[in-house]
Formats: C-alpha cells, sequence, structure tokens
C-alpha cells in the first residue's frame, strides 16, 4: 500500500491523476464522457458555483439525485471546497427526508425536476433559493442550476487535509431514520487502496486496466463509484439502472471488466448474455455483495461468465470492503472470505471475549477505513463504535482455516420454541429445491406457538411444488423446529434500489399462508 497517497484529499488525487493521466478515459456514462482532465476540470468549475453560492467550508450539501455524471462531479467539488457531501434517499418517507436535511443542517441541494414534490416539503429548511441548484431539467423551486457559469473568485484557502470529514454516508438507523456515518479522505482512500493492493495476499486485484461499473443504489455508497478507479487510474462507468439488459449492453459497449452487484443481478444478466445477444465477454471480476453465495451459485456464475466471482462483505460503516473472498483454489466456499488488507476483525461473544472456530458471535472492525461515528447521532455512535472498533451487529463464525461464515444478523434471529434459528440456515435449503427460484425467511407470530418462521418464495416458472412438498422437503434436510411453519408462493421477491431483499416491506404484507400467485 502506498502509504503517501493517505495523506491526501480526494481533490489533491484527482489533480493528480489529471496531471498524471490527463487524456485517458476517466467517467463513462450514455450520454458524455470525460478524461481526467476534463472531469478535474468541470470539477472546478462546480466549485467554483458552489462557492458563489454562498457554500463555506464544513457546509453540508444535499445530493437528491438519480445516478448521473453530476452526482460525481458534485462529490468532487464538495471534497475540493472542504463542504461535506449527503446523498439524501429520495425513496424514504417525507419524515425521514425532513429529519435528514434538519440533522446535519442542509442548506444546499443539487436535485432533479422529478423531485419537485419532495422537494417542496423541505423548503422551509432551503431558505435561499440560489442554493437550490438543479441538473437537467429546471424546476419549479430555486435559482440555481448545474450548468450556470458563475465565476467566482478562487476559493478561500481553507486547510483540508485528509481527516477532513468529506461526506456522511447514510444507512439506516434502528428507528429507521437515515443515519450518516462520518467519512473523512483519509477513510475514503484506505479502502480504495486496499482493493489493489498487492504488497499482501489481501489485495483484491485491481488495476488499470479495468472499466468499473458499481450496480449499487446512487444514495448507497457512492464513493465506491469511482474511488479505486480515482487511485489505479482505470475508467468507471456511471449507469442509473436495474435492467440487466440495458446493463448487459453498456457491459458490451465500454467493455466493463469489474463489476460490482447483489448475487440475484447476476442471475437475471445471464438472461441477457446469451450467444447472438450481447457480449458481455469483457467480465473478469464479477464481485458479490449484499447477499449470502452458495458454493454452487459461485460455481455455476464462474462458469457462465468465464469470470472471477468474488463475494465481499462491506458497510456504509468500513467505508465499503472490508471482507473478500478471493478467487483461487485455497478459497473455501460458502464463506464470505477472511479480512482485506488494513482491516482487522474479530467474532466476540457477548461477554467480549473472542469465539473459538465454529462458535457463532458477533463481528467487530478496526481499521483506518472505519467511519467515526454517526453525524449528529450520539447514542448510535456510542451503541456501535467503541475504542476504535466498529460493532456491526453481524453474526459470524470462524472456520477452522481462518474463513468468515456468515449466519446473519443479530435482529433478524429467530427463537423458536427457545432455540435460536438464523434465517439463513433456512433459506440455503429451501433454495436448493430445484424448483424455487428465490427465497427470504421472515418472523411471524402464531397465538399457540409464538415466534415461527416464514417463507416467502418465488418459484420456477411452470412449478407445482406446493407448500406442504416444500416443508417435507425441509423436514427431510433439517430440523424440525427450524421448518417454516408459513409458506406464501410470490410471483417475485420485492428487493431495494441497491439489489438487496426488502425485507421490512415484507414483514408489512400481513401473513396469508394461502397466498399462491401462480
Amino acid at each position: 500500500m502506498d502509504a503517501s497517497l493517505l495523506d491526501m484529499t480526494l481533490g489533491q488525487l484527482l489533480r493528480q491523476r489529471a496531471e498524471e493521466n490527463a487524456d485517458t478515459p476517466a467517467l463513462l456514462h450514455r450520454d458524455w464522457c470525460l478524461t481526467w482532465s476534463e472531469l478535474d476540470a468541470e470539477v472546478d468549475r462546480v466549485a467554483s458555483l458552489l462557492v458563489s453560492r454562498g457554500v463555506e467550508p464544513g457546509d453540508v450539501i444535499g445530493f437528491m439525485m438519480t445516478k448521473r455524471p453530476e452526482l460525481v462531479v458534485g462529490f468532487f467539488a464538495c471534497a475540493r471546497i472542504g463542504a461535506i457531501m449527503a446523498p439524501i434517499n429520495f425513496k424514504l418517507h417525507p419524515d425521514h427526508l425532513r429529519y435528514q436535511v434538519q440533522s446535519v443542517g442542509i442548506r444546499t441541494v443539487f436535485v432533479e425536476k422529478a423531485f419537485d414534490k419532495l422537494l417542496k416539503g423541505l423548503l422551509p429548511d432551503l431558505t435561499d433559493p440560489r442554493r437550490i441548484i438543479y441538473v437537467g431539467e429546471p424546476g419549479a423551486f430555486g435559482e440555481g442550476h448545474y450548468d450556470d457559469t458563475d465565476q467566482a473568485a478562487e476559493w478561500p484557502a481553507t486547510e483540508i487535509t485528509a481527516e477532513t470529514v468529506v461526506y456522511y454516508n447514510y444507512t439506516s438507523g434502528t428507528t429507521g431514520k437515515p443515519k450518516g456515518a462520518v467519512t473523512t479522505h483519509r477513510n475514503i482512500v484506505f479502502n480504495g487502496l486496499t482493493a489493489f493492493d498487492r504488497d499482501g495476499v489481501e489485495g483484491l486485484g485491481f488495476d488499470d486496466s479495468h472499466v468499473f461499473l458499481s450496480m449499487f443504489s446512487v444514495f448507497a455508497h457512492p464513493h465506491e463509484i469511482f474511488h479505486r478507479s480515482l487511485l489505479c487510474g482505470g475508467a468507471f462507468v456511471v449507469l442509473d439502472t436495474l435492467s440487466p439488459r440495458v446493463t448487459a449492453e453498456c457491459i458490451d459497449r465500454f467493455k466493463v471488466s469489474w463489476m460490482m452487484a447483489v448475487p440475484s443481478f447476476y442471475e437475471m444478466l445471464l438472461d441477457h448474455a446469451e450467444p447472438g445477444k450481447v457480449d458481455v465477454s469483457s467480465l473478469r471480476v464479477l464481485e458479490s455483495g449484499g447477499a449470502f453465495v452458495s458454493a454452487e451459485t459461485l460455481k455455476r456464475l464462474e462458469e457462465k461468465f468465464d469470470a472471477d466471482f468474488m463475494p465481499v462483505w462491506g458497510s456504509t460503516e468500513t467505508t465499503g470492503v472490508a471482507l473478500a473472498l478471493l478467487p483461487g483454489s485455497s478459497r473455501e466456499l460458502g464463506t464470505t472470505g477472511r479480512p482485506v488488507a488494513g482491516y482487522t476483525v474479530r467474532v466476540i461473544d457477548s461477554r467480549g471475549r473472542d469465539c473459538p472456530p465454529g462458535q457463532v458471535g458477533e463481528m467487530i472492525v478496526k481499521s483506518v477505513g472505519v467511519a467515526l461515528g454517526y453525524a449528529n447521532n450520539q447514542e448510535e455512535s456510542e451503541a456501535l463504535f467503541q475504542d476504535g472498533w466498529y460493532y456491526t451487529q453481524d453474526l459470524m463464525k470462524w472456520t477452522e482455516h481462518g474463513f468468515l461464515r456468515f449466519v446473519g444478523r443479530r435482529s433478524e434471529m429467530l427463537k423458536i420454541g427457545g432455540i435460536r434459528v438464523y434465517p439463513l440456515e433456512i433459506e440455503k435449503v429451501v433454495k436448493d429445491h430445484p424448483e424455487v427460484r428465490d427465497v427470504v425467511v421472515v418472523r411471524a407470530e402464531e397465538r399457540v406457538r409464538g415466534e415461527v418462521a416464514r417463507a416467502v418464495v418465488s418459484l420456477r416458472e411452470g412449478s407445482q411444488l406446493t407448500a406442504q412438498k416444500l416443508r417435507q422437503y425441509c423436514r427431510d434436510r433439517m430440523a424440525v423446529y427450524k421448518v417454516p411453519r408459513i409458506v406464501e408462493f410470490w410471483a417475485d421477491i420485492p428487493k431495494l434500489p441497491n439489489g438487496k431483499v426488502d425485507k421490512k416491506g415484507i414483514l408489512a404484507v400481513p401473513v396469508d399462508p394461502t397466498r399462491d400467485d401462480r
């Protein structure tokens, strides 16, 4: 790892990249593509625009937009002038949107016209119309636009260091309200460097030959769209869709070689990667986060794509990937992998003692990449960030060979008849049934039995599988108390914008053991 880069800010790194790789591709998009020097110049222009509108170092800038090039440019512009970037999840309830704006004092926003209805509810806090800056079409509110060419003087010579906070990386709190992980330039740079550090075996192997595409949503880890490419000089693609067809066409057009998505998306992509359709043979690494990957799925996808499939674990609080199952013969399939370079991991029991291999405990993480806590949220910061360790609330266990196996989320664990049951155990068995396309297991309540397992299942086309037959299949493969009491057949498992299963949405739907959407 090049330790000298850890003392640089994102703005400094971009300037350096623009000088060293001036005419090489940086940002690739369907409508406009920028070289590193062009990206740097555009960032300067937008930074000047922000300063001309009164933005000062330490101000929090909201970004309520879809995934588009202006997001990346705006992120760098904030970094260059010492402002703090805050992605706004426009899918949140309006009350939670207002909470996000008010809790961190957002007074400037980049926004699309499509979100004017949501923006209207935020106007009491956005009192300066010049600091409501539209991208794309002009909207009904505000007096600013991304393309404005205000010529501001050089922004004030404010000391911006690697330790300066550059953005709030948002996730959901225990109350459902968004909470922003306080993230510095150094956090982002450190996590990016671990991706291609080859000084140790933990490096992921990312280099300047890769064209990178992140399929995660615009408000989930937005720095991961570009941070690895910034550090090594490769190009990155900005794409706002969950359409596997459009994604396959994008891979073909830009010759994407490294991709980050949830496992189920790769399955869908296969339908558009057949001979005679589009060419996705440029893919070399399929990075997968957000869900468990079985050994069978991993092998099948590697064979189908003729590429390395690499499960990873990361979080907003760790500024990205902290565990990875690296390609190679020594990997232990069905696990999440090992810690990447620079991340120290422990699995502890309820008394804080290290768990031996095979014992389930909570995974905690320490690293330069770990965020500082949550913005203006002392209660959750104190609960989850202690003595430099981030308490993930993910339940893991070490294997005998030093790999980590994901068991489940502490909050999702079931207690059936007084016995702990992890939903993932049940999901693995159900998904192995040849007629099951997808499954998610959540908790439900029965008057007599109390807490029970509820399996929401989507079946392959033409399946005649019944709930009774599926439960019998499970009885033959697991303890009786783990067999789901409730089985519902849904046409599709609902997903969040980032491709993860929408478990909260499923729990909000009343239990219906007779449901069969075939």
